[in-house]
């Protein structure tokens, strides 16, 4: 299927990339389709989490385990429901990301992960409970 998009134009992605979020995403509730797609191997642990049903939405994200020496995450029980997962090699966590031009403000949201289910391709962004996870870690600040 073919898709627009406002950054790369009409894009061709298959039907099994399609990851649908149940609830949405926080403030964009009314969007449940999305895919994800690969910067390129110089930028390996960044994606663009496009939404399907607007062009002009579209999130950078990335792994937070890479971003932050120590990341966790302990999925809620009722998430891993909704989720349906029941296998953790099937979980993907990613963060959004905030770029700024300064380089200094580029910033992650590690306390509210997107998770993905890459077998049933269902997504949520998920709110963890550990309260020195902060929602906003500068990736360029010493």
């Amino acid at each position: 299927m073919y898709i627009d998009t406002e950054y790369f134009g009409r894009i061709e992605i298959g039907d099994d990339s399609i990851i649908t979020f149940p609830e949405g995403i926080p403030g964009f509730e009314e969007l449940r389709k999305f895919t994800l797609i690969d910067m390129g191997e110089d930028l390996s642990n960044l994606f663009w989490l496009q939404s399907v049903e607007r062009p002009e939405i579209c999130f950078v994200v990335t792994d937070p385990f890479v971003i932050y020496n120590g990341y966790e995450v302990n999925i809620p029980d009722n998430d891993l429901e909704l989720l349906e997962i029941t296998k953790p090699e099937t979980v993907l966590a990613l963060a959004i990301m905030v770029v700024s031009e300064d380089p200094k403000e580029i910033r992650v949201n590690l306390k509210a992960p997107v998770i993905i289910n890459l077998e049933k391709k269902l997504g949520k962004q998920v709110l963890l409970q550990d309260e020195s996870l902060p929602i906003r870690y500068y990736i360029n600040r010493s």
